[in-house]
């Protein structure tokens, strides 16, 4: 446990060196991209505009203000499916960096988690746009969005260092979790009400931690209502059972990362 905080701390040390990775990897993505990083907030506009003109004959009526409702799980969803996704690969992708040079090599899963952040608080620009147009009430819940997104921001590296771990093992998880993301993104809510689901199923969407963040995000800008204590208490609960394991599996392997790159 000693040794466990003593990489936390050079993890610190490194700070100059996670910022540049961060920076890398925003560049990395839009690099031959002619709009670049204006991506950062098309891209979820583009997903709305997709989901709104296949779903919204569907929902649209039980949903009051659809865009924004949509939009808003968006915008939460890609944060977690892109640090995640892009952090398969984190050790996989840096393998020259590992090879050649002593560093906490948890530092490259941080850095593409921190990266998806960064992309995170750009898309809130649109999102912003589109629940002040369509006249949704902004209120003091807002003030729980810092300790909702700290949350989510904890699983998504959890989850990043599990299956960048494993993926340096086993290169088939790097396909099977793109797979899963598909699944569990129709799986929580993001373009339908709960309300339109079985109750056995909406049960079962308790146990989906991503359903929990999305609403809780929900309450404190498209509901503008102060979010449930039960998915506060779910969501930290996932949250730091999600860090526990990955950061597990991570140190434990840690050493042996070096001969399977």
């Amino acid at each position: 446990m000693v040794k466990s905080f003593r990489e936390a701390g050079e993890i610190i040390q490194y700070k100059e060196l996670l910022r540049n990775l961060v920076l890398m990897d925003i560049k990395k993505r839009y690099k031959r991209s002619a709009l670049g990083f204006l991506w950062v907030m098309l891209d979820p506009l583009l997903m709305m505009t997709i989901f709104y003109a296949v779903f919204s004959g569907l929902f649209g009526a039980s949903v009051g203000n659809y865009t924004a409702y949509v939009m808003s799980g968006i915008t939460m969803w890609q944060f977690f499916s892109q640090g995640t996704k892009i952090g398969s690969i984190a050790f996989i992708s840096n393998r020259a960096l590992i090879n050649k040079l002593y560093l906490p090599k948890s530092i490259f899963p941080i850095s593409v988690v921190a990266s998806s952040f960064v992309h995170f608080m750009f898309a809130l620009i649109p999102l912003s746009v589109i629940i002040i147009v369509s006249g949704t009430h902004l209120s003091y819940s807002m003030l729980w969005l810092p300790l909702v997104v700290g949350l989510i921001f904890i699983f998504s590296l959890g989850v990043a260092l599990a299956v960048s771990t494993l993926a340096v093992f086993f290169h088939d998880v790097i396909y099977i979790y793109d797979v899963l993301l598909m699944a569990w993104m129709y799986f929580s809510a993001i373009f339908y009400p709960l309300s339109i689901l079985p109750q056995k199923v909406q049960i079962l969407m308790s146990l989906n931690p991503v359903y929990h963040y999305i609403t809780l995000f929900r309450a404190c800008l498209y509901d503008a209502t102060l979010p449930k204590t039960e998915h506060f208490a779910l969501g930290a609960v996932f949250a730091v059972a999600a860090f526990l394991i990955g950061w597990s599996i991570y140190y434990r392997n840690k050493d042996r990362i070096l001969f399977y790159l």
